[in-house]
């Protein structure tokens, strides 16, 4: 209502802020990037075209510069491909004017990762996209085992010599894949779950970033909006996936949802902004360079997020934050997509 609206605080735009620094390849992306996830698949239908449209030229004009999107974002039917809507709509904006993300899903390709099949991807999503040049390609599901991980940082490393890729990122990996991948090319940055509810990050993998001088992309930073403050559980893929929203699980969060959103409206913010204050003062706290990618539907969100980036938390806002963090019940996903992930390679670090 009304009451939301004051919520941007009348403060300068995103786009009047520095651009972030990720890595040391040279990248440099706005300081909130835009998820796009939720435009055609995961979170509740898909939206038209139009609407879907709409909102990324709102986001754009707000400032999002950066948009995250990958080769397996798309509708069930097939119909919708995320990264062809997303195309459709950089056609309109000068090339200088954005970053764009995706993603090689090695499933969708046998699990390999030799030079051919990598760059037939490449192209496929450079074709979709209707650009020359990928700014940051990733690796959506990390390769199991050093030889892999060796040779898809080999494949980038042609990829990048030829021009259709400017800097190299992985998603859900580990420290010690990280540090492997890092000695064959730079990784520029990792995307993984981070939030004040995912912060197993923290223990090493942030130290290892830090380290090596690799940028954080933060993929859910509002905990796939739990921390909006829902009423409901989601009715969709989350409800079975997720632990956390679960019954009793959801009825325990919402209770310290309701503890952040408290502290919040003393600043007359909402507990999604203030939790997102809380992470960009997590990452320069922990001394990494961090750039959120919230993604919303809604351009008002999207407003509301670019201006939490404005919010400076208090020492004390911190650690209280920090208090209720440990309070969170149930795990951020289902055993076999954490094996996959972060938690599965944290055995070998």
């Amino acid at each position: 209502g009304a009451f939301a609206m004051d919520r941007t605080f009348g403060l300068p735009p995103l786009s009047q802020m520095d651009p972030v620094k990720l890595g040391s390849t040279g990248l440099r992306v706005s300081p909130l990037g835009f998820g796009c996830m939720g435009i055609t698949a995961f979170y509740g239908p898909p939206m038209q075209d139009e609407d879907a449209l709409e909102l990324l030229h709102g986001a754009h004009g707000l400032g999002y510069t950066h948009f995250d999107t990958a080769e397996a974002y798309r509708s069930t039917d097939g119909k919708q491909h995320n990264e062809e809507l997303l195309g459709r709509f950089l056609q309109s904006l000068p090339r200088t004017s954005f970053t764009v993300a995706t993603k090689y899903m090695p499933s969708l390709h046998g699990g390999k990762y030799d030079l051919e099949t990598v760059e037939a991807a490449v192209d496929a999503s450079l074709s979709r996209l209707q650009l020359d040049s990928i700014d940051l390609y990733y690796c959506h599901r990390m390769p199991e085992t050093v030889d892999l991980v060796q040779e898809w940082m080999t494949s980038m490393t042609s990829i990048v010599a030829k021009g259709k890729v400017k800097h190299v990122g992985l998603s859900e990996v580990g420290p010690k894949f990280l540090r492997l991948a890092h000695e064959v090319h730079p990784v520029a940055c990792i995307q993984q779950e981070w939030s004040l509810f995912s912060r197993n990050l923290e223990d090493s993998l942030v130290h290892t970033c830090k380290e090596l001088g690799v940028g954080v992309v933060a993929y859910s930073p509002l905990a796939r909006c739990l921390l909006a403050n829902p009423e409901q559980p989601p009715k969709d893929w989350r409800a079975g996936a997720v632990p956390r929203f679960s019954g009793e699980n959801f009825a325990r969060n919402k209770e310290v949802v309701g503890r952040v959103d408290a502290l919040a409206s003393i600043r007359g913010a909402s507990a999604a902004q203030l939790s997102l204050a809380w992470l960009c003062n997590q990452a320069h706290v922990m001394g990494v360079e961090m750039v959120p990618i919230p993604g919303t539907t809604q351009l008002l969100h999207a407003a509301e997020n670019a201006a939490a980036l404005r919010l400076t938390i208090t020492e004390k806002e911190q650690n209280e934050l920090l208090e209720l963090s440990v309070l969170v019940a149930g795990a951020r996903g289902k055993e076999g997509y954490l094996k996959e992930g972060m938690e599965g390679q944290l055995g070998m670090a």
